[in-house]
């Protein structure tokens, strides 16, 4: 899925409308298309969130890959949990429940942006990992996070790269959280109470040499 018109949050907002739309049937190969628009905000993060869109790219294409047999995601999370292996690492449901994280990310990274015209983006970005990956990563992710927010762009920086302005932003920013607050509801729900549990991540992969270290 490609911005709309090189303006990352208006096409952000067709996207998750597209499925926001499609109910509790979400479809698998719509939902992996929207999960590749939205790892795009990651690029325009700085090396920080490299890892993060490494590693939860890895989770769209398993999502993508079984999309042919199993067509929404509530079949892809009852086939693993009637297999026993929803929170195995790897499993197609335990990668979803990942995503569906990154989702809550960014719409947290949005709201402390929407909030504030004075907050900056490395403060978002932290309140927004706090409230959606942080509980899932190893103390030594997180406190690679933690160092790595000196090298985050100014907030000035990130909308320009996502082609917006403060007025165009938040023309977009309220129908993104709202339809992204309801799509990870949605996606709660269906686990019916199975608890995933921390990722066993030590280590945070180098950001290749034209980007720059990582954090």
């Amino acid at each position: 899925m490609t911005n709309h018109k090189g303006r990352y949050l208006e096409g952000l907002s067709v996207s998750l409308k597209a499925v926001h739309e499609q109910g509790d049937d979400i479809q698998s190969a719509d939902f992996a298309r929207l999960c590749d628009h939205i790892l795009e905000a990651f690029d325009h993060l700085g090396t920080i969130m490299y890892f993060a869109k490494v590693e939860m790219g890895g989770k769209v294409e398993s999502i993508r890959k079984v999309s042919a047999q199993l067509k929404t995601l509530r079949e892809v999370v009852d086939a693993d949990v009637r297999a026993g292996r929803a929170t195995t690492k790897g499993s197609c449901a335990r990668n979803l429940h990942r995503l569906m994280l990154v989702i809550t990310f960014v719409r947290l990274l949005l709201q402390q942006l929407l909030d504030s015209p004075s907050t900056q983006l490395k403060d978002a970005l932290w309140v927004a990992y706090k409230g959606s990956l942080h509980p899932i990563h190893t103390y030594m992710v997180q406190t690679a996070v933690w160092a790595g927010l000196g090298m985050v762009p100014s907030r000035a920086a990130f909308m320009a790269s996502i082609g917006e302005d403060e007025d165009s932003a938040r023309q977009h920013v309220p129908e993104v959280l709202a339809a992204a607050a309801e799509l990870a509801g949605r996606l709660e729900r269906m686990y019916g109470g199975t608890v995933m549990p921390a990722s066993d991540l030590t280590y945070i992969p180098a950001a290749p040499a034209a980007a720059g270290a990582t954090m």
